[in-house]
């Protein structure tokens, strides 16, 4: 029997307490059987447990009104579905809010986290509400806000670094914190983080690998493209990491860095084929970009590439390969092409501003 994580279980669970909510008993009923053979499959996760028997308690409470044949009209069941223990409406929005993060939907993640967050105070677990703070900051991080994602990032911090239990928060949190230190450019500060926290995730096979990713992504950033390669191919060789969604992008970059610097020799193929398997929009559009300016000179490809990456509201990659190309054809003398990415790259740029306005 395959494992199934908590978010993918979470985001049934939400569907289930949705139904409570609006008094649909019938397919309450309906996925009751459904939910508990997906919660028997779920990785181990004492807050989804906890959410699900909460859920479950509520369905007891509505199914016994209608089978007791009480006369149940629309107040009565705003009292046992709606207004219900904060605890539980927070749990629904929280849940909901990762569902949203799984599918990438990073925007209303953070409009669904937010609702959550006007209800944290009734969250008596402080592990808890530090959980939520790192889970909402890499969501603000994910749409470049890093404003906002730095600010949560440090709230959660205060509370893992003050107790042992919880190393691997802690960890994330850094990484967290040294990516946004890296794409503000503020080096030294990144290459201290990730010193500390390299250190820390050695025992943590996983974890550790992430770290090489990272510097891996930190050293493209400062243009040490050897090193950067070194880091990817090593990330790739701890077994968790490589079979994680995760070393399709390490893949990415290695067969990027190699046309970067001329030492591509093939697999550009079996990457893309890769992406598409995995229906990553993002690979396959980046595999576009790449065929299209190192391998076949084709702009329409590149552009092609660069819409597809828009599409998803991927601005910062935009902005970052928009630089790239416009570098490309500016050593090739082609100055007026270089212009016209170089505008681009400024235009999203822009539109990675916009995104984040109604964020707060």
């Amino acid at each position: 029997m395959s494992v199934l994580s908590a978010e993918l279980v979470g985001e049934s669970l939400v569907q289930w307490h949705s139904c409570m909510i609006s008094g649909d008993l019938q397919s309450a009923k309906e996925l009751k059987s459904d939910v508990e053979a997906l919660v028997k499959q779920m990785e181990p996760d004492d807050k989804m447990l906890a959410y699900y028997q909460l859920i479950d308690f509520r369905f007891q409470l509505l199914r016994n009104r209608y089978e007791q044949g009480a006369s149940v009209d629309e107040d009565s069941l705003y009292d046992v579905c709606v207004e219900i223990d904060d605890y539980l409406r927070f749990m629904y929005y929280y849940v909901s809010g990762q569902a949203e993060f799984m599918h990438g939907r990073y925007k209303s993640a953070i409009r669904t986290y937010k609702i959550a967050e006007r209800l944290i105070e009734k969250v008596n677990d402080s592990a808890e509400k530090a959980e939520f703070y790192q889970k909402l900051g890499i969501s603000y991080y994910r749409i470049d806000q890093y404003t906002f994602a730095f600010s949560y990032m440090e709230q959660a911090l205060e509370f893992f670094e003050k107790h042992d239990t919880y190393r691997l928060n802690e960890i994330t949190c850094k990484q967290v914190l040294a990516a946004i230190n890296t794409e503000l450019r503020r080096y030294d500060e990144a290459e201290r983080l990730y010193d500390e926290i390299l250190k820390a995730s050695i025992p943590f096979p996983y974890t550790y690998a992430l770290n090489l990713y990272n510097m891996g992504a930190n050293r493209i950033m400062l243009t040490r493209f050897d090193e950067a390669i070194r880091y990817f191919k090593e990330a790739l060789t701890y077994e968790a990491f490589a079979t994680s969604p995760l070393a399709l992008k390490a893949e990415y970059y290695l067969t990027h860095l190699y046309m970067r610097t001329g030492q591509y020799k093939g697999g550009l193929e079996e990457l893309e084929a890769k992406a598409i398997q995995h229906q990553s929009k993002e690979i396959v559009a980046k595999c576009f970009i790449c065929r299209g300016l190192y391998l076949t000179d084709d702009i329409l490809l590149i552009q092609q590439g660069l819409r597809k990456l828009e599409s998803e509201e991927n601005y910062f990659d935009c902005q970052e390969l928009g630089e790239e190309i416009a570098n490309y054809f500016k050593q090739q003398n082609k100055f007026e092409t270089a212009l016209l990415f170089s505008e681009y790259a400024l235009e999203m740029s822009r539109k990675r501003i916009i995104l984040g306005v109604d964020q707060t």
